[in-house]
């Protein structure tokens, strides 16, 4: 368009001097005809310019309708029903999964269960399975092999988001909206009224910061929360999980990269968050496991070990290795240093 606008001005300009110099215009003349083409011009730039914004959005919009017209791999099977009010029971039974494509399984014929409101710690190296078998309890993945039995029944029972309305998730980076502060932690529960909004944020420990805010919990937040510390997107995000009441939560590395005081700050809402509540936590800090009710050290997708904190420092297997190993590197923290009692996964 600019090529073809230079050449029909420099073709203008050049007849227009011969005219001018033929006397038939005057240099006036052909000033104000080039004035009034460059004008005419300008809404055609424009169209230019606006053709190339829309076919981008055009490309953008054809993406977002693959992804809406994407089919699930996980459907609620024929004659699924909702899922009652859990109790918190969780159980594995032989459960065995691999991913698509993968050279072996993520997970090997794993048992274990969890008492309702039991904070059990699931430990081991990075790529053992420990995130696997948490998204196998949001059913983002169906075993294998083998049963996940919530309260006795088989998740596969259930409507897929029966089940995930009863799950709270606290995630190391936590998406946050450009909205409200209100309407982020009203996502967890798009019915919550505001005293039960206002009721979360006081457990969360984020009460006293939201109402420092410019406009309290109308304030629009960044996007991503950039416009909070690391502290306070967590407690935005735990005010979160608390509005769903849910009986089993699942923290993924919560705490990691805040600052001691942010930290203990969290720990300190967590434990409100999940006191009571069948709770799995991700976490490679294993000085966090010491409250758990029991510990499972997976690895390469296998229960080796379980038992209390002290049972498996006695036993002197796998994890007392890595604990102890974990002490040499990182100085032992106090108790009293906000530590959580929510399972380390």
């Amino acid at each position: 368009m600019e090529v073809l606008v230079t050449v029909a001005v420099a073709l203008v300009l050049w007849k227009g001097v011969q005219l001018v110099l033929q006397g038939a215009l005057t240099a006036g003349d052909l000033l104000i005809f080039i004035t009034y083409l460059k004008t005419a011009f300008k809404p055609i730039r424009q169209l230019a310019k606006y053709t190339g914004q829309i076919a981008k959005a055009t490309a953008s919009g054809e993406r977002v309708i693959d992804v809406l017209d994407t089919i699930p791999d996980i459907q609620d099977t024929r004659g699924a029903m909702d899922a009652p009010q859990f109790l918190g029971s969780v159980q594995f039974d032989q459960v065995t999964f691999a991913y698509k494509g993968g050279s072996s399984g993520a997970l090997k014929h794993v048992s274990f269960t969890v008492q309702p409101g039991e904070h059990v710690a699931l430990v081991g190296p990075s790529g053992s399975g420990k995130s696997t078998l948490v998204s196998l309890l949001l059913r983002f993945y169906d075993p294998v092999e083998g049963r996940i039995l919530f309260d006795g029944h088989d998740l596969r029972e259930y409507k897929v988001d029966s089940v995930r309305r009863q799950i709270s998730v606290v995630l190391q980076e936590s998406i946050l909206f450009a909205s409200t502060v209100r309407e982020n932690i009203a996502y967890g529960n798009l019915k919550a009224t505001q005293a039960e909004i206002e009721t979360a944020a006081r457990l969360a420990k984020a009460h006293e910061f939201i109402l420092k805010l410019p406009q309290g919990y109308d304030t629009i937040l960044g996007e991503r929360g950039a416009t909070l510390s690391g502290g306070q997107r967590q407690r935005i995000a735990i005010a979160r999980a608390a509005v769903r009441h849910a009986p089993i939560v699942i923290l993924d590395e919560p705490t990691t990269g805040l600052d001691n005081h942010s930290e203990h700050v969290v720990n300190e809402a967590l434990n409100q968050l999940t006191k009571g509540k069948t709770t799995f936590v991700v976490s490679h800090n294993l000085q966090a496991t010491e409250r758990a009710d029991r510990v499972l050290y997976i690895e390469e997708g296998r229960v080796l070990e379980q038992g209390t904190h002290p049972e498996l420092m006695a036993l002197k297997g796998q994890y007392a290795k890595l604990y102890q190993l974990q002490a040499k590197v990182y100085p032992i923290r106090t108790k009293n240093n906000g530590g959580t009692n929510a399972i380390a996964i």
